[in-house]
């Protein structure tokens, strides 16, 4: 039997507890580098999780109960369009394409280099007062006729077709409808340069549209109200349900497709989506720099829209991801933004000009210290289109404030490299005369929308 001395250990005691000391600090180095990947691990599943899969059901069917403009307001619209033309002493208006076509029409088409026209000419034999007549290129008149029946037009108003073949010229057509006119011929001010000056080539008194005729779509009759205060409430309701799925490690790419899938739910069409993070905002309309990430002292904008039924939504709201990121000079900022837009609620009223809108924001920033970082106008008209007029700009002296008008109302601070800060809601002036939200309710705090 051999000898306990021939068993004993090479490494000595000493050695041998030091190299166990050390084999734990391995372990336990070995386990907390797991764990770290293992929290890692589950954070981007976390993140995968909230940028794939997010519950908007809520918005489900939200302006499913708002109907569309009806067949007898197209009717109307005509009616006072031949009021204003004779007051105006023209006889006719040539569109295209657009959102006059539509408001008059309900006709949808698409631009193209061939003119396709609507000619709106006085005609006392027709109830609107108004001849509809469609100038269309021959091999398109099928599809213009089909455009025509899915307008769903009151047989008030009977849409008439005249045809161009290719080998001629279109203008030829339009001077055919209108060679006997002794009054002014009118162009919708959104009709294309080469189109303009095809018309006039051919008839002679052809001027643009003056702001009467604009002012008519300027001011929104109680269906359309219904309508973009529905849209825009949607909207802000989406917001809000977004604002609560933004986790830290996303991108700003990653809170616009979240807001995209929202506004889809809720119904809109043509969507968009400017989702700025940080100093990022402090550009307004986004673009110079990286992209950023979301962390946990992030403060996030989104500004964002769509189109329900052929009108828009424009909110825009800024926020912190949570109190971590408080500092005093973003809660004075963001308050004063918030003042500034209170003041136009609460001291704006019809007859009052564009010019005046817009200082009575704009004086608050000032008196605040901001009044160089407010970069650009308070708002603008929206409807049928995005951006239309009427322009709140302090230079905008001339228009005033009608009952039915509507526009956006959202002043911003915006500080290069260090942040961005704007408030945007759609109002419109009631027929009391005052300013009325069509969003639920003004931002109440940089954390709770």
């Amino acid at each position: 039997m051999a000898s306990e001395e021939e068993f004993t250990p090479l490494l000595t005691n000493n050695y041998r507890y030091g190299w166990r000391r050390f084999d734990i600090k391995t372990m336990l180095l070995r386990v907390a580098v797991a764990l770290s990947v293992l929290g890692a691990l589950a954070s981007g599943i976390w993140l995968l999780l909230a940028v794939t899969w997010s519950d908007f059901s809520s918005l489900e069917g939200y302006c499913d109960a708002i109907p569309p403009i009806q067949p007898a307001e197209y009717v109307e619209r005509q009616r006072r369009l031949a009021r204003v033309l004779e007051a105006e002493n023209a006889d006719s208006l040539v569109t295209e394409p657009g959102p006059t076509m539509m408001y008059y029409t309900n006709i949808s088409w698409s631009l193209s280099e061939r003119p396709f026209l609507v000619i709106l000419r006085l005609d006392d034999s027709m109830p609107s007062g108004i001849r509809t007549v469609v100038v269309t290129p021959a091999f398109e008149a099928t599809r213009a006729h089909e455009a025509v029946k899915r307008a769903n037009l009151s047989e008030a108003i009977a849409p008439v077709f005249t045809e161009w073949l290719e080998h001629q010229s279109p203008y030829e057509e339009v001077r055919l409808v209108l060679e006997d006119s002794r009054q002014k011929i009118f162009i919708e001010p959104n009709v294309r340069l080469f189109v303009e000056k095809g018309i006039s080539n051919v008839l002679d008194n052809v001027h643009m549209a003056p702001r009467a005729i604009q002012t008519l779509r300027m001011v929104k009759s109680p269906s359309e109200i219904d309508i973009m205060r529905c849209v825009n409430h949607a909207t802000e309701e989406a917001i809000r349900l977004v604002r609560k799925r933004i986790r830290p490690g996303m991108t700003e790419g990653n809170v616009a497709d979240l807001m995209e899938e929202a506004l889809h739910k809720a119904g809109l069409t043509n969507v968009w989506v400017l989702a700025l993070v940080d100093e990022n905002a402090a550009f307004p309309h986004g673009e110079p720099g990286k992209a950023r990430i979301v962390s946990n002292t992030s403060m996030v904008l989104i500004d964002t829209g769509g189109e329900f039924l052929g009108y828009q939504s424009d909110t825009t709201r800024t926020f912190l991801m949570s109190p971590r990121g408080y500092n005093k000079t973003i809660e004075d900022a963001w308050y004063t933004v918030r003042r500034a837009q209170e003041n136009v609620l609460n001291r704006i009223t019809a007859g009052q000009s564009c010019a005046e809108v817009d200082l009575t924001a704009r004086r608050v920033i000032e008196k605040a210290g901001y009044g160089e970082y407010f970069t650009h106008r308070l708002g603008h008209g929206i409807g049928e289109e995005m951006h239309e007029e009427p322009y709140m700009n302090k230079g905008n002296t001339a228009l005033r404030l009608q009952p039915g008008m509507t526009f956006t109302v959202e002043p911003g601070i915006y500080i290069p490299r260090r942040f961005g800060i704007r408030l945007e809601d759609v109002v419109v002036v009631n027929q009391q005369g005052k300013l009325e939200l069509l969003t639920a309710g003004l931002a109440r705090n940089p954390w709770t929308l």
